[in-house]
């Protein structure tokens, strides 16, 4: 345990440049892959695409490729700069969105991102993501298309994704999938709300998540703290009483700069109310998630580290730096 310590602040916090990294909001139980409704993160990009800034080189470590060398690693990665009145950006290889399925095939799709955002008059921002898979071998050239957009309405940030459906590898034809929410700053805290609903095969129905909430930050000299309570309700294909499943998590956490170059963060998570376990069935045991991770800054590099990342039965299981991510700014 000592050894893991000593290894961990050597690895991995409040920087001046961009927060950005899956690493950080998994250890702050935020959505590692959309980011959080309420920190300020370049992560946030994903769901709201106007949510970057400054000039900035972001990579994911990942996870390797296997042992026979058949499907590429999941590293991903972005350039941001910043560009007189527009900001933008490309991010390569990112796997929040994408309706094709790499099933059939021994490699994967390759990806690409593009943003942009601006203010004139209003802040806004786009996203525009393309997939394309070709593989003579198997008779395969897929490809499809997909985008965000997001605006500052009336003091609210409201955003709209929706990626088409498309017809997969194995020749199952998908509905598309639609995301629509909103953030709104009232006093010291943020309101939040998100309609997600996934497609799912064309003769199935769709999986749809209401997320309804009410967050808060607060920044002292050292870092900050947090907190968020919110409802959430999932109706999804399989439920076999045909019911939808609802809960009521509450989180809260912290980061603090324990020196000039070295911050910890952690955050501990659970429902209060009804939960799900890995069928969809509702469920109380256990469902306490902790996060641990910290930052190391070497001028403009900062190396995000996730300590812990743990769930249920297995809280308090050794789960090691199971997620690197690096930013440079400048």
């Amino acid at each position: 345990m000592k050894k893991h310590i000593v290894v961990a602040a050597g690895l991995a916090v409040l920087s001046t440049g961009a927060f950005a990294t899956k690493a950080r909001m998994t250890a702050l139980n935020q959505d590692a892959s959309f980011g959080s409704f309420y920190m300020d993160d370049e992560r946030n990009a994903f769901r709201s695409a106007g949510a970057f800034s400054g000039n900035y080189v972001y990579l994911e470590h990942g996870t390797s490729a296997d042992a026979a060398g058949g499907v590429a690693g999941s590293a991903e990665g972005g350039f941001f700069r910043e560009g007189g009145s527009l900001s933008y950006g490309l991010y390569l290889n990112s796997d929040t969105y994408n309706n094709l399925t790499e099933s059939a095939t021994p490699v994967e799709s390759g990806r690409a991102d593009f943003f942009v955002s601006g203010n004139s008059g209003m802040k806004w921002g786009a996203r525009v993501g393309y997939t394309s898979l070709v593989r003579e071998a198997n008779n395969i050239d897929v490809s499809a298309f997909d985008f965000s957009v997001n605006a500052d309405l009336g003091g609210a940030n409201v955003w709209f994704t929706m990626v088409p459906g498309v017809e997969t590898l194995t020749g199952v034809e998908t509905e598309a999938d639609m995301r629509l929410g909103a953030t709104y700053g009232m006093g010291d805290h943020t309101l939040f709300a998100e309609y997600d609903s996934e497609g799912g095969d064309k003769d199935d129905d769709a999986q749809t998540t209401l997320v309804v909430g009410a967050a808060r930050t607060h920044s002292t000299d050292s870092g900050m703290w947090f907190y968020d309570i919110s409802y959430n309700m999932v109706t999804a294909v399989g439920y076999q009483d045909g019911t939808d499943r609802t809960s009521l998590p509450v989180t809260f956490g912290f980061e603090t700069k324990a020196t000039s170059w070295l911050t910890w963060r952690a955050s501990i998570k659970q429902s209060l109310m009804g939960a799900l376990d890995a069928n969809g069935s509702e469920t109380l045991a256990r469902t306490t998630n902790l996060g641990v991770g910290a930052s190391l800054t070497w001028g403009s590099l900062r190396i995000d580290g996730t300590v812990n990342s743990l769930a249920g039965a297995n809280l308090g299981t050794n789960d090691f730096m199971s997620n690197v991510s690096a930013v440079y700014n400048f």
